[in-house]
């Protein structure tokens, strides 16, 4: 992307869908489940100071 982020994955009618990495510019990663372009499923959240959240994620946000 122009914003410097980046996806590598499956797509399905030009969406992330199925498995994938997204890498944001600033340092933040996903590594996971996508569903309809957002993070849904089992995946893991990388910050950029290094802690992460694994687990579950439900159309783009944390499922705790």
């Amino acid at each position: 992307k122009a914003n410097g982020d980046i996806y590598v994955g499956e797509l399905k009618d030009g969406k992330f869908n199925g498995q994938g990495t997204f890498s944001y510019a600033e340092g933040d990663s996903y590594v996971g489940e996508m569903k309809n372009g957002l993070f849904h499923g089992q995946g893991t959240f990388t910050f950029t100071d290094g802690s992460k959240y694994v687990g579950e994620f439900k159309e783009g946000k944390f499922v705790k």
